[in-house]
């Protein structure tokens, strides 16, 4: 096929990883060459340009490969393919193109009789005399291994193919290049595990805007930002935060079995309070119809009727609760309601509320409060058209967004099952650097981790035991001063440790503790997410590791399929000092203490104790912490938000809530959270993990998780 017939094709989008089986094969594997990423990149958008989307099955590609390699041997352009020598041989083959395309036009004129001319003629001439068939002639001069580019042939010369050099006759790769059938296939599917490996901060995750009238997500290309200027995010993105949320829940929601009935209005056979009923009562065959949720500007001239509605938990103006959605906001009475157990009912967080409504007051009493199902990762995908959102594989457009194939998906399934001897390591949280007894215990972490040193190495912070701001310390050292000398002791203690250093890509997740968070708000919560640690204290960091990335917080980690999401807070102490309190738990505890201590004050002490133990066995309770465990990841995975509050509570910066969404939900999530302890539980297919505190009683506390098989183990050193 002729470059200037590309047209007739139709264009492709070629992703570089899959470009590069073939590439090695001609370029590297043949020609000795070594591709660079943007080399590869730029070969890439040219094949997927010119050969279009049947790139792969035509024997063209491998031509160009070919004609490439050798003319950039010819030119001695060195060992290194980069994008820049891509770009000039792909310039100069098409110029060469046209020239034979201009000769093949052109009448054949008697050219000047030289040497070369004659021995070429005497050439050719005995070459048909011995073949004696003119169809079959072919440019003996022209060495295999130049390929027909020699630079030192005339164009002019009737010996020379007028053939353009994108030719469609097929070529006999295989018993060329002397690779079988089966090698030919073993490369092609060969993938390599760092092209599907990236992590990236909070700056670099790409911004999907939601249509909630398609249902759809577009990408909404980065603005270019002014060095040197203040970045203020615009009035819209504060309005569009809370409208992503509600849509993205209330879609998702009406994915549901239960809310497939494809109208607006409420069915009160089928509301919550008689489907327990129903159920409470054996007669679950008789629930045939669906939930159906009332926008609350619907509910005006609705007196005492049923209702159930979809909106934020928050308080108005006059400090009592109200819900809101897009559509207005209603008071709502919650005196009487009894809310779903095993959830944080926080200000911020998206519920689902039954009741009856009252025209007088304007009020909405609440009979019973839950969160929206949750939904597996996979179903969400789904439903967003499998859109990759992390930008593995290819460059999101205005125009075009990349999707995940299911083919590539797969094989990236399986070779994540071959990647058994991958693991990332977890470090706990509040490593303080300014601390003898942490620094001894990373030392005894190292030394065990060094020989067979992990993929990846994962610090939490806060990384010193008191905010860093602008002040002068006791010993006139700046505190800015003592942090970067403790980022350069880290340097120091890493620097003997050569294994990691080299082999490992070590993350560093900041905590309230560090700059940018306590600089404003002197350790307090911040707003999110948290920018990277400044450069200012990593210079010595950077010189001695050879893999390290100052993440933000949240940072993302795409590992081949899986997403893995990255998150420092102490996010059940907000959840436990801003929940709601409802009058009717606390009445039913009150009572319950009652009972129990009038029970225990007419028992003696064996009757107690086997009156504690009945109690226990009939309530089956768990432990506390496996509670809170529970509760915590419920709510996050439920809301699909890493922090579901208000901003009074927790501040976010506007343009960036993209970043802290949990739609669709991770394949991990690691929550470092220092007001809990260590836990490891699956729900809805997320694993999630909380490695705790890194030091605690003359012990380091670290995890090993295996993304192949999702696998986790506890480790613990006594220093």
């Amino acid at each position: 096929m002729s470059m200037l017939s590309s047209g007739k094709v139709l264009p492709t989008k070629i992703h570089p990883p899959l470009l590069r089986p073939m590439a090695y094969r001609v370029l590297s594997k043949k020609y000795g060459l070594s591709i660079k990423s943007d080399g590869l990149a730029a070969l890439s958008e040219f094949i997927g340009t010119t050969f279009g989307t049947t790139w792969k099955q035509n024997s063209e590609t491998m031509k160009f490969l070919e004609l490439f390699a050798s003319v950039w041997k010819q030119q001695e352009r060195g060992l290194f393919v980069d994008r820049a020598g891509v770009e000039e041989v792909v310039n100069e083959l098409k110029e060469r193109e046209k020239t034979n395309v201009k000769e093949a036009h052109v009448p054949k004129r008697k050219t000047a009789t030289t040497i070369d001319n004659f021995l070429v003629g005497n050439k050719r001439t005995s070459t048909e005399v011995e073949d004696n068939n003119p169809n079959e002639q072919r440019n003996n001069d022209v060495d295999d291994d130049e390929g027909p580019l020699d630079q030192s042939l005339d164009l002019n010369d009737d010996t020379k193919s007028n053939t353009p050099i994108f030719s469609e006759e097929p070529l006999p790769l295989a018993q060329e290049m002397d690779i079988t059938p089966e090698e030919s296939e073993k490369d092609e599917q060969d993938l390599d595990w760092r092209d599907y490996f990236k992590i990236i901060n909070s700056s670099e995750q790409r911004k999907f805007n939601y249509n909630p009238l398609k249902r759809q997500l577009y990408y909404q290309p980065e603005k270019p930002s002014h060095s040197g200027m203040l970045h203020i995010p615009s009035p819209q993105a504060k309005i569009d935060l809370f409208r992503t949320r509600y849509f993205l829940t209330r879609d998702r929601l009406l994915r549901n079995e239960n809310f497939q009935t494809g109208n607006d209005t409420f069915n009160p056979l089928s509301s919550m309070f008689q489907m327990k009923n129903s159920i409470q009562n054996g007669q679950s065959d008789q629930i045939t119809a669906g939930l159906a949720i009332t926008q609350i500007k619907n509910l005006l001239g609705r007196d005492s009727q049923n209702f159930l509605l979809l909106g934020m938990l928050k308080k108005n103006s006059k400090g009592t609760w109200s819900l809101e959605d897009v559509s207005g906001s209603v008071e709502i009475d919650i005196s009487q309601t009894i809310p779903s157990p095993g959830l944080y009912f926080i200000p911020g967080s998206i519920v689902l509320v039954e009741g009856i409504y009252y025209t007088v007051g304007h009020k909405f009493a609440v009979a019973s409060m839950t969160y929206p199902p949750g939904e597996r990762r996979d179903k969400t995908l789904d439903s967003i058209g499998n859109l990759d959102l992390l930008g593995m594989h290819g460059n999101s457009k205005s125009s075009f967004v990349p999707r995940l194939d299911n083919e590539i998906k797969i094989r990236l399934h399986l070779l994540e099952r071959e990647l058994m001897d991958h693991k990332f390591v977890l470090l706990g949280g509040d490593i303080f650097l300014d601390e003898l007894h942490t620094i001894d215990g990373l030392k005894k972490v190292f030394q065990r981790l060094d020989p067979d040193p992990p993929t990846v190495l994962i610090f939490f912070g806060s990384f010193t035991s008191v905010p860093v701001h602008a002040s002068m310390s006791s010993k006139n050292i700046s505190a800015t001063t003592q942090y970067k000398n403790n980022f350069d002791s880290l340097a120091n203690l890493l620097a003997e440790f050569e294994n990691l250093i080299n082999y490992t890509h070590i993350v560093l997740i900041p905590g309230p503790n560090d700059p940018w968070n306590s600089i404003s708000s002197l350790g307090a919560n911040g707003i999110l997410p948290q920018k990277p640690i400044p450069t200012f204290f990593t210079k010595k960091m950077n010189r001695i590791c050879k893999n390290i990335t100052w993440g933000s917080n949240p940072t993302r980690i795409a590992y081949l399929s899986q997403e893995i999401v990255i998150f420092r807070d102490n996010t059940i102490e907000l959840c436990k000092r801003h929940q709601v309190v409802f009058p009717i738990v606390e009445q039913e505890r009150e009572n319950e203490l009652l009972l129990l201590e009038e029970q225990m004050a007419n028992t003696s002490i064996d009757d107690t104790t086997m009156l504690v133990d009945r109690i226990i066995s009939e309530k089956e309770q768990l432990p506390a912490k496996v509670v809170e465990t529970r509760k915590i990841i419920k709510t996050l995975l439920d809301q699909g938000h890493l922090s579901p509050f208000v901003d009074s509570i927790r501040p976010i910066t506007w343009d960036l809530d993209h970043t802290l969404t949990l739609h669709p939900i991770p394949s991990t999530l690691i929550l470092c959270d220092m007001s809990s302890a260590p836990f490891d539980l699956t729900y809805n297919g997320c694993k999630s993990i909380n490695p705790g505190k890194f030091t605690h009683k003359r012990k380091a506390r670290y995890m090993e998780f295996q993304p192949s098989l999702k696998s986790l183990s506890h480790e613990e050193i006594y220093f």
